[in-house]
């Protein structure tokens, strides 16, 4: 009799045992499908970032394109009126 009940603990011990393992992995398991999900939209958002990144650099070279046509004619636009004051100021004397 003390060894069926000493097999009946062991018995339930292992059943406990294994439950705690299984329980553990499944735990891991779960963590570890999050954690593959989550690398994978960070990596899509990093692709859309890049992206992002690029298209913000070409619109900046073109930006830059534009900004100095508007100064060069605005340089223009300063020496005609230059030439305009002065053969105005040549007219009234």
């Amino acid at each position: 009799m003390v060894i069926t009940s000493t097999m009946i603990g062991i018995g339930s011990a292992c059943i406990a045992l294994c439950g705690l393992v299984l329980s553990r992995y499944r735990e891991h398991k779960m963590d570890s499908d999050q954690l593959y999900k989550r690398i994978s939209d960070l990596e899509a958002e990093q692709r859309l970032l890049k992206q992002q990144i690029e298209t913000m650099s070409q619109d900046q070279v073109l930006f830059a394109t534009e900004l100095r046509s508007v100064q060069n004619r605005l340089l223009d636009i300063d020496v005609k009126l230059s030439r305009i004051l002065t053969i105005l100021e040549v007219q009234q004397h």
